[in-house]
């Protein structure tokens, strides 16, 4: 039987145009070894017709997956990981999850670039300059190193000291994991666990895009940087971007007790609802 090798799994809202028109950053796909994931919350008749016309133009396969809005991609990676969102057994069959928003391979999407308030400056989260994905050469590198994934971040995965403990989180969460790290029973807890305390705010994304950090990347495991081309394994503070978020108070804000979050929750549906009213 063919291994099964990379699941490139595409975290989608409205705009599946970015992903399909840069298709061919990722070189190598072999349809019998790798396949594609959608996971949408914007699913459309107009939609369907988007994945259908790229498997007519690609010759390939594509499985579609519907989920809701919200939690925006942080929330979708948690339900793929544990099967919130299709089948836990399927969603983890491929050796390697190599999971991006629906924008990372388009610099040229308006979603990869901020608002006039900061001068349409581009994104941390998109996929760097001259990159592209050869699913052979990864393959190759994740066999020779022994592999716990890869990371590719523009701005290079954030630096985080807890408690003592290293890690990095890669910007906006886009990365290459190997699939049974994420079956981990620890893994697979810490992510039951953001999806439970996720009250749709902002503030639960940027947590839940540093937890990445905390559940898969502590320092000891073996990544790969792409963009450097460079093996890592220790994290030396230089080689990384150095956050502005406050890591400890979010953990603190959203790994709390129970009745804290219960709180917390509520403040900020009251705070969601609010800001939709001052904003009608």
């Amino acid at each position: 039987m063919t291994e099964r090798r990379f699941d490139v799994v595409v975290l989608n809202y409205e705009r599946l145009r970015s992903f399909f028109g840069n298709f061919h950053r990722i070189r190598a796909f072999d349809p019998a070894r790798d396949r594609i994931t959608i996971v949408s919350c914007s699913p459309s008749a107009a939609e369907a017709e988007e994945v259908r016309a790229f498997e007519r133009e690609r010759g390939l396969s594509v499985r579609y997956l519907t989920r809701e809005n919200r939690g925006i991609d942080q929330l979708a990676r948690a339900q793929y990981f544990t099967g919130a969102v299709g089948s836990r057994e399927e969603n983890l069959a491929y050796a390697y999850l190599f999971q991006v928003q629906d924008h990372y391979l388009d610099p040229q999407d308006p979603g990869s670039r901020w608002g006039p308030e900061l001068g349409f400056g581009m994104k941390g989260d998109v996929v760097p300059d001259g990159v592209v994905f050869d699913l052979d050469a990864m393959e190759d590198l994740a066999t020779e190193h022994d592999l716990a994934g890869f990371f590719c971040d523009r701005n290079d995965p954030s630096f985080i000291s807890i408690e003592g403990r290293r890690y990095v989180a890669p910007s906006g969460g886009n990365f290459v994991i190997r699939t049974d790290v994420v079956a981990e029973v620890g893994a697979q807890a810490a992510c039951h666990r953001l999806i439970e305390v996720c009250d749709d705010t902002y503030a639960w994304a940027v947590y839940a895009e540093f937890s990445w950090g905390l559940i898969f990347f502590p320092e000891g495991r073996r990544f790969y940087d792409l963009k450097r081309e460079r093996l890592f394994e220790r994290w030396d503070p230089k080689d990384f971007y150095h956050p502005p978020d406050d890591v400890p108070k979010l953990k603190r804000r959203f790994e709390g007790p129970p009745v804290r979050r219960a709180v917390m929750r509520t403040v900020g549906r009251a705070r969601v609802a609010l800001g939709r009213v001052a904003g009608r």
